[in-house]
């Protein structure tokens, strides 16, 4: 066949057959259009900064990512075959601005088409400031309390400063630096631990150390109040029965917890139940310490006061009662 009547076959009856052929391109599309499908995927924000100028807000640690391609291939990728960065390092001047999410394919992904990526957000507000560095003082942050009784007396942080660096409204405004959380509760000892250190923001960075020693010297408690002229009070004792002798004072030593006021030790008294007692004799009664919260007794005297009970009187001159000792003096 000469190629002239073959160019003449082609182009015999032409509009059908461009129509025919767009029909089965469009087909065609349609067909990979349907075995396409979406997944939404998490993956880390990678930071690239800059050394003079740096973030001042805070943002987004990680971002969402549209993944629309075949649906065999799509659920093949993992979240590390997908990176998603932030590039700071060009932005030279202080300021507002708008930095775009960067996608990059690894591992599987990269082999895989039609695959199409999108970041949400695909932008992220940024505002900049210039660096700043400084040292601060590290203080400690405690938990808990000690066992009753006992005292923290001094503790030791090495080192005692930290040097930070950050945008400079915050580093100008970061007094000192704290550590992680240091357990008291039933400590009796002095004890030494490594603890790290607490970044007030994320946007600050230490640039020496990370952690401390931390040394404390614990001790008992030395604050101690001595009641003299301590009232004992009594509980229980028949109306039928009254007790010969003046009742005598006592004396205690009391150890206040930390912070609490001593001057509410005034309320503290010993307490002498007659519960038992229905008849005149002689009777040792077991005396009991009463003292208001926040006060822990050391010791009180006497223990036992020995005290000889008689019938009450009938006559109204022999029937007044014992008059009370004196409230507890202090020295």
């Amino acid at each position: 066949m000469k190629l002239d009547d073959r160019i003449a076959k082609l182009l015999d009856n032409w509009p059908a057959k461009v129509i025919s052929l767009v029909v089965a391109i469009f087909i065609m599309f349609l067909y990979n259009l349907t075995r396409l499908d979406q997944r939404i995927i998490t993956v880390p924000l990678n930071i690239s900064e800059g050394r003079s100028f740096v973030p001042a807000t805070e943002y987004p640690k990680t971002v969402r990512v549209l993944i629309r391609g075949d649906r065999d291939q799509i659920y093949r990728i993992r979240e590390n075959d997908i990176v998603a960065s932030l590039d700071l390092t060009r932005y030279t001047t202080e300021g507002v601005y708008r930095v775009p999410v960067k996608l990059e394919r690894r591992g599987d992904a990269v082999n895989y088409d039609p695959l199409e990526l999108r970041a949400d957000p695909i932008e992220v507000p940024i505002t900049f400031e210039r660096l700043a560095a400084k040292r601060v003082p590290i203080s400690p942050t405690f938990k808990g309390f000690l066992e009753q009784g006992y005292e923290l007396i001094s503790y030791e942080i090495v080192p005692s400063e930290a040097a930070i660096e950050g945008p400079t409204n915050l580093i100008n405004s970061t007094k000192d630096i704290t550590t992680d959380v240091i357990e008291l509760n039933g400590k009796t000892g002095d004890f030494s631990l490594t603890v790290p250190l607490v970044k007030p923001s994320n946007l600050i960075s230490f640039s020496d150390v990370q952690t401390v020693k931390f040394s404390a010297k614990i001790q008992k408690q030395e604050r101690r109040l001595t009641l003299d002229a301590l009232a004992i009070q009594i509980l229980n004792l028949d109306p039928s029965l009254s007790i010969v002798e003046p009742i005598p004072v006592g004396k205690m030593t009391l150890l206040p917890k930390q912070g609490k006021d001593a001057t509410a030790a005034v309320e503290a008294h010993l307490e002498a139940d007659f519960k038992g007692v229905t008849k005149p004799g002689v009777y040792s009664i077991p005396l009991t310490p009463v003292v208001p919260e926040g006060f822990e007794v050391e010791a009180y005297e006497p223990l036992v006061i020995t005290v000889h009970v008689r019938t009450t009187p009938t006559s109204p001159q022999s029937s007044g009662s014992p008059t009370p000792p004196p409230l507890p003096v202090f020295p």
